[in-house]
């Protein structure tokens, strides 16, 4: 059983990584404006204010700089791949030693 756990994980990892690398249906994308964008993670309140203060949000800047965090992503995306095939290696590794 656990010669299977390494499979799981690489497979997993470079999946993930390369559906992140290539930006298929907009997954780096989505990944920036919803999980990576401020906005979601500061309170209603305090954005009400700002706005009735008549002052943009210290970190609404992240809207001019999303292409350049898309493309982050998608690199880091790439390492998550590299990092899922070497998982890959080692558990066919020790499933080739234990048989």
């Amino acid at each position: 059983m656990h010669i299977v756990i390494p499979l799981l994980l690489g497979a997993g990892a470079v999946l993930g990584g390369l559906v992140l690398a290539t930006d298929r249906r907009g997954a780096a994308r989505w990944v920036v404006e919803t999980l990576m964008n401020p906005a979601h993670d500061s309170a209603w309140a305090l954005r009400r204010r700002y706005t009735r203060w008549g002052i943009e949000h210290p970190q609404m800047d992240f809207l001019r700089k999303a292409p350049g965090h898309v493309r982050t992503v998608r690199i880091w995306g790439g390492f998550v791949a590299a990092f899922g095939c070497g998982f890959l290696v080692a558990g066919v590794l020790a499933l080739v030693r234990a048989v």
